[in-house]
């Protein structure tokens, strides 16, 4: 990755990105319906972090990829991440599911409306679960005097956007494979189209913090990506990764039991199974901790919460964040699938068929299921 080249003209706007009062709500879902079923009545309408519930609301009509915030460089002696080409700007489109089209294939998600609009929902749903915590490093002290930030897989750029307004002299730089980030953000946040597992032309000892989130599981050569951000971090310099720990749903209360059938385990089977065919793995969270250790970083620290699927919860909290994770569930089943089953053989109908099941056991409250959030991080020695 070459972020050296930064047009002068990557930032034309000075505002703040776009912030909702309120929590994003699942489109699908009308406003009132949702507090109600979290527990919440309107006049109890929880508030806390704004987050942009329409990260491109912003967006000036008739706004195109020749205005967006990504490196350009006409010289012949550019790579393949410092220009918008054809293949960059434009999208694979597969079984009615828009995916990138820069280094296609690589990423086993869609990169549609329906999940930029999941991705903010797990957002808030981790903002929330957090106690509004955007990370647990310690790093606020960087952040205050400038500190540079890498996000790695940053999807509609949320993340860094909050992260921006919160710490106004940081330097936030977002790396996707897609250009799905808003046109109007911070003046201290700027995005870039590249795939972070490419060998990175960026200065080593650069970062101060650098963030990944919910995008483990799909890398190919985590080994790699450990080292390489060990090389291009500051020493003293942080790396935090936060995943949800799908690969076993657990449960406290024997509502679920290994002999339960459960649609959402053999849907998580097959999941981890097409990943796994495509060189990747749903429960790399698991060994986080030991390969940060490995890699060199210190003081590796893992913290975990508890994710409820569905309202189920006593909690009013943790309920509403059961329900922002069943939303997403919900939303998202098809495409996560999508290609990781026919990456394992599955037919067409096999799939909907066992979509028809899962859809039935997410919405059964009488099944007490969670998740862990899970947060590790760890620090570059001061003498590496």
């Amino acid at each position: 990755m070459d972020f050296r080249k930064q047009n002068s003209s990557a930032h034309p706007y000075s505002c703040s990105a776009p912030a909702a009062s309120q929590y994003i709500i699942p489109r699908s879902t009308p406003e009132d319906d949702f507090w109600a079923a979290a527990g919440w009545g309107n006049s109890e309408t929880p508030t806390g972090p704004s987050f942009p519930e329409d990260a491109s609301e912003n967006t000036p009509e008739g706004f195109g990829y020749d205005d967006c915030l990504f490196e350009l460089d006409d010289s012949d002696e550019r790579d393949s991440s410092s220009s918008i080409t054809d293949s960059i700007r434009g999208h694979v489109y597969e079984c009615g599911f828009r995916y990138h089209a820069y280094h296609a294939g690589k990423y086993a998600y869609p990169n549609d409306e329906t999940e930029q609009s999941r991705e903010e929902i797990k957002h808030t749903m981790s903002a929330m679960l957090c106690d509004g915590q955007y990370f647990f490093a310690p790093v606020e002290e960087a952040l205050e005097d400038g500190g540079q930030v890498l996000d790695l897989g940053t999807g509609t750029g949320i993340w860094p956007m909050q992260l921006a307004e919160n710490y106004p002299d940081a330097v936030i730089t977002g790396i996707d494979l897609s250009p799905i980030q808003p046109s109007f953000v911070p003046e201290n946040v700027r995005f870039f189209v590249d795939d972070i597992e490419d060998e990175w032309v960026d200065p080593e000892n650069k970062y101060d913090y650098i963030h990944l989130r919910f995008s483990l599981h799909t890398l190919k050569d985590r080994k790699s990506l450990m080292q390489r951000v060990m090389r291009h971090l500051k020493p003293g310099g942080y790396f935090e990764i936060q995943e949800i720990d799908v690969g076993n749903p657990r449960c406290d209360d024997h509502t679920l039991t290994p002999d339960t059938p459960y649609a959402v385990r053999d849907y998580l089977k097959y999941l981890e199974a097409g990943l796994r065919a495509m060189g990747a793995d749903l429960s790399a969270i698991q060994k986080t901790s030991q390969e940060m250790r490995e890699a060199g970083f210190e003081h590796v620290t893992e913290i975990t919460k508890k994710l409820p699927l569905g309202i189920w919860p006593e909690d009013k909290k943790l309920r509403l964040c059961g329900l922002f994770w069943r939303t997403a569930v919900m939303d998202g089943m098809m495409g996560l699938c999508s290609r990781p089953f026919q990456a394992i053989g599955l037919t067409p109908t096999q799939i909907e068929l066992l979509l028809v099941d899962v859809g039935k056991a997410v919405m059964d409250g009488s099944i007490h299921t969670y998740f862990p959030l899970t947060t590790v991080y760890g620090r570059k020695p001061l003498d590496g």
